[in-house]
């Protein structure tokens, strides 16, 4: 059996999304003779290096970019594919039994509807893996989904859904069969986070640490950074520190906390996924301020690290960590609740280090217990068997 896997985006970017399409394609290849196309389209800085793309996809059987044409205007980009280059995705397409994209933006979602009338031999999989809503019910972000899924339903025989939330999987159900919507968890590679990356950690001080994309519009961290300078600013002699990996608008601000708290706040920048173990290993806490996420990929990793987790309530956290004693949440996203929830865990740990510890371990044996890229892996090859039987 033949799989194509598209990534509308270059590799390069190194989100999840990209991350997401490379562990798919190499998962499904141990059994499947697959093919990974992305596009030479890029969205802020690279991420990932050639040497280590090509080291991820390099058993793979084939890989292949389609490249577009872009034109800045007015500072906004717009996209087109060459048709040439349309041409290459549609032969590779009809030499495949299974074409799987994820939903980025309409343009995706009308290249591959067209294939779908022309191309009948394929089967085809849709993912959505972002949010499907926003908080502001009139925003290009619900217009762009909502126009994805309408379009989808006039075709929908030809298509199988798949989203990693349970939350969408029952927003979807109000388009699409239940039969045609397939909720399939984001598992993580966790032997990339096996025990010997979790170091002997320094117990003088509580250690937190926050990964991911550094910008306040969907991550919150202008509030959480705000939130850990009235923490410091008002609690001198507290023993904590604090790691901030990632890369994005919030850079300065990031720079200038560490700088008037150079010993409780260390800025690293990027870090690539072959590196992030470590630093998770050597943290206790992890600090998640998202205010929309509909998985958080960070949250496994963090778990697996045996990392207890402070987090914001989104679609994706109150998913994966509602009811677990190793999730404190915030109460809402504000610099009052960050500090406060902070001193909460301080406390637990200096009187109740046993029963600190105690959650550490909780959080890592849930993490692999349910989120695997192996249990992933099987889901897929679950639904891809129920594909065929149609």
């Amino acid at each position: 059996m033949r799989i194509l896997i598209f990534s509308p985006l270059a590799l390069e970017n190194g989100r999840g999304g990209e991350i997401s399409a490379i562990e798919l394609a190499t998962g499904l290849s141990k059994k499947y003779h697959v093919t990974l196309v992305d596009s030479n389209r890029m969205i802020g800085k690279k991420l990932m290096s050639g040497h280590i793309i090509a080291e991820k996809i390099q058993h793979l059987d084939q890989y292949f970019r389609i490249k577009y044409l872009t034109i800045n205007i007015l500072d906004r980009n717009f996209s087109i594919p060459y048709p040439w280059e349309l041409l290459k995705l549609y032969r590779e397409i009809k030499a495949s039994d299974i074409a799987y994209t994820s939903i980025l933006n309409i343009k995706n979602t009308l290249i591959f509807i067209f294939f779908s009338l022309i191309i009948n031999k394929a089967k085809y999989i849709i993912g959505f893996r972002k949010p499907l809503q926003s908080d502001k019910f009139i925003s290009l972000y619900n217009l762009k989904y909502r126009f994805s899924i309408l379009l989808f339903t006039i075709f929908k025989k030809k298509f199988s859904i798949h989203t990693i939330s349970g939350h969408a999987k029952k927003y979807l159900k109000n388009f699409y069969e239940p039969q045609r919507i397939n909720h399939i968890i984001h598992g993580v590679e966790l032997s990339n986070y096996d025990e010997s990356k979790i170091l002997d950690r320094d117990e003088s001080f509580l250690k937190f640490i926050y990964v991911g994309y550094l910008d306040d519009v969907h991550k919150g961290v202008g509030i959480l950074v705000d939130g850990i300078r009235i923490l410091l600013e008002n609690h001198k002699n507290l023993k904590v520190r604090f790691e901030f990996c990632g890369t994005g608008p919030i850079e300065q601000k990031l720079s200038e906390l560490e700088k008037k708290f150079p010993l409780n706040v260390k800025f690293h920048g990027y870090i690539s996924n072959e590196r992030i173990a470590e630093f998770y290993g050597r943290n206790d806490v992890f600090l998640f301020s998202s205010r929309r996420e509909p998985f958080g990929r960070v949250l496994i990793e963090a778990l697996a690290s045996k990392l207890v987790v402070i987090c914001t309530k989104t679609i994706g956290s109150v998913e994966i960590l509602k009811g677990k004693s190793f999730a404190f949440f915030l109460p809402e996203l504000s610099s009052f609740a960050i500090e406060s929830e902070i001193l909460k865990l301080v406390n637990l740990w200096e009187k109740n280090p046993i029963r600190f510890k105690e959650l550490q371990k909780s959080a890592r044996e849930y993490a692999l217990h349910y989120f695997s890229f192996s249990r992933e892996i099987e889901m897929f090859n679950d639904l891809i068997t129920k594909i065929k039987k149609r």
